[in-house]
């Protein structure tokens, strides 16, 4: 690697940065390796592109160019196939993506043996070898790439990836290391706006103004501004900068909650979202960024609300309309700078106007070759103007560029057949603001050279709301009509002309697609207007609902993480499945998502949300039905969660009065489960054991494993409460059996986690400690934070008992760090109870008592009393403390910590961590 000049100095990528590594090979030979290749860069947490259309016979050439150019690395896996060549092309695509590659860092893996290398791909593998400028390396299995991989790109990381031009010092007072933000990444750099940046830079770093709003209709880019003013002021934010994105959002009360999930933050039970809000960010020195605000403007006063709890924090709103908030600072957006067509200047100023370099950027995107010439300038020049300077409408009408020349595009836009649409382009409907008008038109113009089966699909595709995989455009098109055209080559058509674009996947490796929300707004509009619209929006409802109920069976498997992750990237659909039947009076399709999706909203923190669906749900829907049996338990189980028992109790008890009266042996066993559980949270055991003991008879009866194994733990777990261990032992360890021959590894581990405290309380350390760690070791695999830490203090408690203080330190600071991270409070305070024992191991009673007064003020604000075992190690620790203050002092330092804040009790308990 050669060394960089002297006025340039090396910047190191590391991997919160999210690095992209574009990853080139056939795909059906390579599967395996593929997979491999994409766990190994994941690991770095590196973001792998992997061009998945390119399993199509002929993937759009100008689609994996869009990829490479978005990449910071190239990674070429080849073995004995050459690939496909194109009608057109001389190479097959499998070379045309090396050489497309350009300086970028190549590592190039070849597989060993290939007896049957194709001469196409034995000739490329010459000229890289002949290049010299890339790493090239042998490989015989997918596991010896992955390692391969891995290690060459930890090093690359490590050593310098790329230069920049030395930029000055900064000051003095800027903060020195960039803190945490999850700001997206931008595929193109942001062209023109070096101005609006600098001014919004600086209105960001005045202490005067906390609340600006970027205004302008949609297409102005809006969003890509805030990104990159944020960016640039995110080191003046001690505690970082957090975006949060409210386009798929259209109910107001959903604004905090998705703030809230955003942060990763949990929900209070018996606390609304915004008052969590309030807590968290009181005193915090953070940036927040909001998008698409219109659509939720009646929440305004939520901005307000939290600026006056919080006098360190920002806000950065986009939106369509002003808040009408006191001290908000309006920001309008204005168009790209345009060229005077009435004196054009010279190629080399033109070409330097945002509006004119914006368009040229994006055709030479779909056509390399395209450049800003004599025979073009005027034409491109009037194309910007026409179109208001709208970065959108730039992008749109520049993609067009592979089918028109820039003088054939003005003629289409300016002729006789197009005079209406430039009659709307300036003065549409009085009630939307004239750049919006600018954009919609463009957007028309842009479908209108859709031929007739692309029209279809892209209207079709406006039912869609935050995206979709390629399965479910198929599976729902197919229901309303029959396409005229092939859905995938359809989908690759409107991702060429910019209507659609690609998105994350949920995991799987299934290509996943969305469209800018205007877009979808318009496709939306289409479809209303057609006859299409009932058939498309029931078609997606039914394949939404079949989605969820596939899901909901996956839930006790090994795919479980997987399945929840589709299940939240779905999240949106599945919103408008819920919405059109209730919109429909389709109470039945209803009642069976919130059948589906209760345990999804359950473990993945939508509780309040998913109370508010059952709720509406169930008011609309009456009868005597197995669904509505369901969707009542559902809701019991989701207030039980939340430690409101009243209603859970209720919605359990006519839940199991329906069950009874449909005769439904499941349904009973299941409501009598739950009703078990909230009796032993009731501390009313002997209603909760006879609950238990009844369900778990009636799915032995049934032979129902999975649900057989839930009440076996569940009743394992009371009878702990209860004090009969050797009985909840056994039922424990039969449970942990099943949850093993499932492979239900969430099971595995709470039942793991149990035994401990059940070996704890009969003080076998070495049992407890042996399945403590193995517990740790699943939550690790796992990447479950939330049982790590309970693995981590009860392996932290024993090691305080056993007097090895030094050792339970570390334990105990990882629990604790990762339940701050989760914002996990019950847990929080049992940690906190058991840094307290530490405390007064090491003689710091004083401490050691303030902690569990704060811990005690936290389980009663969140309604979570101690458990019994909890409670039996408290007594004697308090105890001890106590002797060692005197009755008056302990009282009086136990109120002290009564009054601590979470966060303080925190910050009191961190430094009784440190090893010294």
């Amino acid at each position: 690697m050669t060394e960089s000049p002297a006025n340039e100095r090396v910047v190191i990528r590391t991997p919160d940065q999210r690095l992209r590594v574009f990853v080139s090979s056939t795909l059906q030979e390579l599967a395996e390796e593929r997979a491999a290749a994409r766990q190994a860069i994941e690991q770095l947490r590196l973001a792998p592109v992997m061009f998945e259309l390119g399993a199509r016979p002929h993937p759009p050439r100008d689609l994996y160019r869009a990829y490479l150019e978005q990449s910071h690395i190239f990674v070429g896996i080849y073995w004995e196939r050459y690939g496909w060549v194109a009608p057109g092309m001389d190479i097959s695509g499998l070379e045309d993506e090396y050489r497309l590659s350009g300086e970028r860092p190549k590592l190039i893996y070849v597989k060993h043996p290939a007896p049957n290398r194709e001469p196409g791909l034995n000739d490329l593998l010459n000229d890289i070898r002949n290049d010299g400028d890339a790493s090239y390396k042998p490989f015989s299995t997918a596991a010896e790439l992955g390692e391969l991989l891995a290690n060459d790109l930890a090093l690359m990381l490590t050593e310098s990836f790329e230069t920049t031009r030395q930029e000055p010092a900064p000051p003095t007072e800027a903060v020195e290391a960039r803190p945490v933000h999850n700001l997206p990444l931008s595929a193109t750099p942001l062209v023109g706006r070096e101005d609006e940046v600098a001014a919004l830079r600086v209105l960001l770093l005045r202490e005067d103004t906390r609340l600006i709003t970027l205004l302008g209709p949609g297409g102005t880019g809006k969003t890509r501004l805030a990104l990159q003013a944020a960016a640039e002021v995110a080191p003046h934010f001690k505690d970082g900068v957090l975006f949060v994105a409210l386009a798929p959002i259209s109910d107001p009360g959903l604004v905090a909650p998705t703030i809230v999930q955003t942060l990763g933050l949990a929900e209070v039970a018996g606390q609304a979202a915004a008052e969590t809000l309030k807590g968290y960010l009181a005193g915090r020195q953070m940036l927040l960024v909001i998008d698409n605000f219109e659509q939720v403007v009646e929440a305004a006063p939520l901005l307000s609300d939290l600026l006056s709890a919080s006098p360190r924090m920002e806000v950065l709103v986009t939106s369509r309309e002003v808040l009408n908030l006191r001290g908000e600072f309006t920001f309008p957006v204005p168009p790209l700078e345009l060229p005077d067509l009435r004196r054009l200047p010279p190629l080399e100023p033109l070409s330097k106007l945002s509006a004119v370099a914006l368009f040229v950027q994006r055709a030479q995107m779909v056509k390399a070759d395209f450049q800003l010439a004599e025979s073009n300038a005027a034409a491109v020049a009037e194309i910007c103007v026409l179109l208001d300077g709208l970065p959108l409408a730039i992008e749109l009408a520049a993609a067009r560029c592979k089918l028109f020349t820039p003088q054939a595009m003005l003629a289409r836009l300016t002729g006789t057949a197009h005079a209406s649409t430039l009659r709307l382009l300036t003065g549409g409907a009085k009630d939307l603001p004239a750049r919006q008008q600018a954009l919609r038109n463009t957007i028309e113009w842009s479908y209108n050279l859709l031929d007739a089966g692309e029209q279809q699909l892209f209207r079709q595709m406006g039912v869609f709301v935050g995206g979709c995989t390629a399965l479910a455009v198929e599976e729902v098109i197919s229901k309303v009509s029959d396409s005229p055209i092939d859905v995938m080559d359809g989908i690759a058509s409107l991702l060429d002309k910019s209507l659609l674009r690609s998105a994350p996947d949920s995991g799987d490796g299934e290509p996943r697609f969305d469209m800018l929300k205007t877009i979808q707004e318009y496709a939306s509009d289409l479809l209303d207007a057609s006859g299409d619209c009932e058939p498309a929006q029931r078609a997606h409802a039914e394949y939404y609902l079949a989605f969820a109920e596939e899901a909901a069976s996956q839930l006790f498997d090994a795919e479980q993480a997987l399945w929840l992750q589709r299940l939240e990237t779905e999240h949106d659909n599945l919103r408008a499945a819920l919405n059109w039947s209730l919109d429909h009076d389709e109470m039945q399709m209803g009642l069976r998502l919130i059948g589906a999706l209760w345990q999804f909203w359950y473990y993945r923190g939508h509780v309040t949300e998913g109370r508010s669906w059952a709720a509406r749900v169930l008011a609309g829907a009456t009868g005597t039905t197995a669904e509505r049996a369901t969707a009542l338990k559902a809701a019991g189980v989701l207030a039980w969660a939340q430690n409101d028992y009243k209603p859970a109790r209720g919605y359990l008890e006519e839940a199991l009065a329906l069950n009874r009266e449909l005769g439904d042996e499941y349904g009973v066993a299941a409501t009598l489960n739950n009703l078990g559980n909230l009796a032993t949270d009731e501390g009313n055991f002997v209603l909760a054991r006879a609950q238990l003991e009844e369900a778990l008879a009636l799915l032995r009866k049934r032979g129902d494993q999975v649900s057989t194994t839930i009440a076996l733990h569940n009743l394992g777990a009371m009878l702990a409460e209860l004090g009969d261990y050797e009985a909840a032992r056994a039922l424990t360890e039969e449970a942990l059996d099943l949850y093993r021959k499932q492979g239900n590894t969430s099971g595995i581990f709470v039942s793991l986690q149990n035994l401990g405290e059940l070996a704890t309380l009969r003080k076998d350390w070495t049992i407890a400690r042996s399945l403590y760690e193995e517990g740790l070791a699943i939550g690790r695999e796992l990447g479950d934070k939330r049982g790590m830490s309970l693995s981590l203090a009860s392996l932290g408690r024993i090691a305080i008992i056993h007097g090895d203080y030094r050792g339970a330190r570390p334990l105990l600071e990882e629990s604790l760090t990762l339940l701050r991270e989760l914002d996990e409070k019950k847990y929080i305070a049992s940690t906190l109870e058991k840094i307290a024992e530490l405390a007064v191991g090491e003689g710091n009673a004083v401490q050691a008592i303030q902690l569990w007064g704060a811990a005690e003020a936290l389980r009663e604000q969140i309604n979570a009393p101690m458990s019994t075992f909890e409670r039996s190690q408290l007594e004697q620790n308090v105890t001890a403390a106590q002797a060692l203050v005197g009755d008056a002092d302990f009282a009086s330092t136990w109120q002290q910590g009564r009054a601590m804040p979470m966060e303080r009790a925190i910050q009191a308990a961190l430094p009784l961590l440190k090893v010294e």
